[in-house]
């Protein structure tokens, strides 16, 4: 109590969060601020107790940040006939999914994430949080690609291409996919993919992640080991970036595929019944006076209760005082 909250949030986090709240502020809802409203929402890193039982020991300088869902919003309260506006904010722990080394996942929340055809990450399910360790924010206009596993790239070059052929692919085989602490899990992915009609290109890919298998290391919101990470020779690293130049030209490419037929056949099929509407409506010239001459008893109906009926009369050269539609002008 008495400390700035930004003191705890995490310094990559700390331009997102400031920026949320200057938003709000920015530009305030015209009936100012309600009660509690929620206003903005966020995912951001807060940093944790570290306790009294590390004792002062310099050494142990390491700071853990823990990752939450954030809701800001505003509240009004009146203190001693003055109104004072708070941020709220409640905030939503997020934890590992996995307990155990290598875990195996029956029930796994299946989440999303989409790329364009640069492999460029634009959405990143918050469902995918427990499971890969990243918030939204970390991979967000991140390379797809470079999330796979090196030895898998053979394969999902393979799916790949037949997702461009197909539009979609089931549930293919367990692949790699890295998470934030460096390690990888297994996951099954039912892919699909828009094609634009037009162009023949590949727009993005969406793949629906189902987790078979955890980390070996269960703490997925850990940093990073570095004495982990694999030394790679210029050999493999070449092979690998062939394999990756290799998917986003298949992904690029123009071709006439199933689903750019599929496209253009139900935009074909709309146009023309598009088409055949327009052509009988007109014509269908509108019939005369006398066919749509109603006979209304009740001396109340208003002119413009009585033309509302005549819909063959409509026309935008009615007189504001005429009781009568005119049937002269062609339907426009």
């Amino acid at each position: 109590i008495g400390r700035s909250f930004t003191d705890f949030v995490h310094p990559h986090d700390h331009y997102m969060f400031a920026s949320h709240i200057t938003n709000v502020l920015a530009a305030p809802k015209a009936s100012n601020v309600q009660n509690i409203n929620p206003v903005s929402s966020l995912f951001c890193r807060i940093r944790r107790y570290r306790g009294l039982d590390n004792g002062f020991d310099i050494k142990d300088k390491t700071m853990n940040h823990m990752p939450f869902y954030l809701k800001l919003s505003f509240k009004n309260i009146n203190v001693e006939e003055k109104k004072n506006t708070y941020l709220v904010i409640q905030a939503t722990p997020f934890f590992s999914a996995y307990k155990t080394r290598k875990e195996t996942i029956t029930k796994a929340t299946p989440f999303v994430m989409r790329h364009i055809a640069s492999g460029i990450l634009e959405y990143v399910d918050p469902d995918g949080v427990p499971y890969l360790g990243y918030l939204p924010q970390d991979v967000t206009n991140k390379d797809a690609l470079s999330l796979y596993h090196p030895e898998d790239l053979p394969y999902l070059s393979q799916v790949y291409e037949i997702l461009v052929k197909d539009g979609t692919v089931p549930r293919c085989k367990p692949y790699r996919m890295l998470a934030q602490n460096g390690d990888y899990i297994k996951l099954e992915t039912k892919w699909s993919c828009f094609i634009n009609p037009w162009s023949k290109k590949l727009e993005f890919v969406i793949g629906k992640h189902h987790v078979v298998e955890g980390p070996d290391n269960p703490n997925i919101f850990q940093s990073p080991d570095p004495e982990k990470a694999v030394e790679l020779t210029e050999e493999e690293k070449n092979n690998i970036k062939s394999l990756k130049e290799n998917m986003i030209k298949t992904m690029n490419k123009v071709v006439v595929t199933k689903p750019v037929e599929e496209a253009k056949q139900q935009m074909t099929k709309r146009c023309e019944d598009l088409a055949t509407i327009m052509e009988n409506l007109m014509e269908e010239q509108p019939k005369l006076d006398d066919e749509l001459r109603l006979d209304l008893q009740d001396p109340d109906h208003s002119y413009y209760e009585r033309d509302s009926v005549i819909l063959g009369g409509i026309s935008p050269h009615h007189d504001f005082n005429d009781s009568k539609s005119s049937t002269e002008t062609p339907l426009s």
